[in-house]
């Protein structure tokens, strides 16, 4: 009976502490507070605010370029995955369009200088800043035309 009890106490002490370091309440939006995975939710929550104003075929990929990852230590590049989390937070107030204008001018340029060829690197990173609002097979092209 004393183990349940204290068992049942530890429980109640543990829950009520947030296990990451993060306060518990305010990172969330309402709509995620009450899921199995808040953050997961976010973080999805953000990525769908963003491109939620393109057609139902550009936004999947949308949504793959501009939801971060819940974990940046797996990150192929943990600088720029940061950075895409703090731009996501830092524009929460915009919507669609304006939400990735607000993201892309907050994320720090690709590091050239690890590339094999830095000058094919230089090229290509502004062949996709002229092609940024394009998505899909019209974005791929555009950067193959730019390339060029």
């Amino acid at each position: 009976m004393l183990r349940r009890r204290m068992l049942a106490m530890m429980m109640a002490l543990l829950s009520s502490w947030p296990a990451t370091g993060w306060p518990a309440e305010p990172l969330f939006s309402p709509s995620c507070r009450q899921s199995i995975a808040p953050q997961r939710c976010e973080l999805m929550r953000q990525g769908q605010l963003t491109c939620s104003d393109l057609p139902l075929e550009y936004q999947r990929e949308c949504q793959q370029l501009f939801t971060p990852p819940l974990n940046c230590s797996r990150s192929r590049d943990d600088r720029w995955c940061k950075a895409l989390q703090q731009a996501q937070q830092n524009c929460d107030a915009q919507r669609g369009e304006a939400r990735r204008i607000c993201i892309r001018e907050r994320l720090p340029a690709p590091d050239c200088s690890r590339a094999a060829v830095p000058e094919r690197c230089r090229q290509r990173v502004e062949a996709e800043q002229a092609c940024g609002e394009r998505y899909g097979a019209e974005y791929r092209e555009c950067v193959a035309k730019a390339m060029r």
